[in-house]
């Protein structure tokens, strides 16, 4: 029988993945890390998913299985925060897969420092597990404050929701904003500022699946201004706190957020007005930026360009139109 109160809770949103779901969930059970419980959080999926969720459940009593009607990535993670009861939290997305060490090796790195937060390295492979790209790494600093984490959140290794172990305490307060896409940067920055210590562990133990049929691969269209959107806030966050040192950074980061998005659209979409206003936003962190700390000339003036004169700035970055 499960414990009635695991140490850990690895929570997994399950929409449309028949075909990589199981090797997620064997994943899971293979870990060396055995005092946990597996929340399979069944969207709504219209494929095999469900069935396939109540199956793994009856062969292992570890994994508990909700079934909800279709809300998105948040309203799953949010449903298993719920029903959580374990002291930590760890998230895998159920296209992906972990290293059998895992959540052994980031529990042993939080007891060993005292850490509310360990995060790792990951690899982007391909659906037969071929490397993509090499490790995401960057954080070379093994133990960080939240407030230091919090000035690294543009970085690749710190904005993911599925390559940490929080304590649950982390989570008392927060929950994943529904509806928006890119929702794991829209909460890393509460996340940091809820923490007093993070420990970051320099091992590849994710694998981030890219696939053809994922939520972030497909056509862009206006709703990936979300992740525009969370970059503006990060950039808000960090002068709230006083960060200052890392504006001109989260500045940068969110005009690349903008134009990154608004060089994918179809071009009649880059004349919507949520196009429109997100040229402005980005124009207007960068200028407000200077008020705090220097920015790069030419930072500045791309910018502008690309506020006022979209078509040519796209045009001087190689894209058409």
């Amino acid at each position: 029988m499960p414990c009635e109160k695991p140490l850990l809770s690895i929570i997994v949103p399950v929409y449309k993945v028949e075909n990589y779901l199981q090797k997620c969930i064997d994943s899971i059970l293979a870990q060396t890390f055995t005092d946990f419980e597996l929340i399979l959080v069944e969207d709504g999926s219209p494929d095999g998913c469900p069935a396939l969720c109540d199956a793994a459940a009856a062969k292992d009593a570890r994994i508990r299985v909700l079934h909800q009607k279709n809300g998105g990535l948040s309203a799953a993670r949010n449903a298993g925060l719920d029903v959580a009861r374990g002291e930590w939290i760890g998230f895998v997305d159920s296209d992906d897969y972990i290293a059998p060490e895992m959540y052994e090796t980031l529990y042993k790195a939080v007891q060993s420092t005292g850490a509310d937060l360990a995060l790792c390295d990951y690899a982007a492979v391909d659906e037969a597990g071929t490397p993509c790209l090499p490790p995401y790494t960057g954080l070379a600093q093994r133990i960080f404050t939240g407030r230091e984490l919090l000035k690294k959140a543009t970085n690749t290794m710190a904005q993911p929701a599925w390559n940490k172990l929080y304590r649950r305490a982390v989570f008392a307060q927060l929950c994943y904003p529904e509806g928006k896409l890119n929702e794991d940067l829209f909460l890393i920055p509460k996340i940091c500022l809820q923490i007093q210590k993070a420990v970051v562990v320099p091992k590849a133990l994710y694998y981030y699946v890219q696939r053809g049929g994922s939520i972030m691969s497909g056509n862009k269209t206006l709703r990936h201004f979300d992740a525009a959107e969370a970059a503006q806030r990060y950039w808000e966050c960090l002068v709230e706190n006083a960060a200052y040192d890392a504006l001109a950074n989260a500045a940068k980061f969110t005009m690349g957020s903008v134009s990154r998005v608004y060089r994918q659209l179809p071009p009649a979409l880059r004349k919507a007005p949520r196009s429109r206003e997100m040229l402005r936003m980005q124009f207007e962190v960068v200028s407000r930026t200077r008020r705090y700390c220097t920015v790069p000339g030419g930072l500045w003036l791309q910018s502008w360009l690309l506020w006022r004169c979209p078509q040519t700035y796209s045009r001087l970055r190689g894209f058409k139109g």
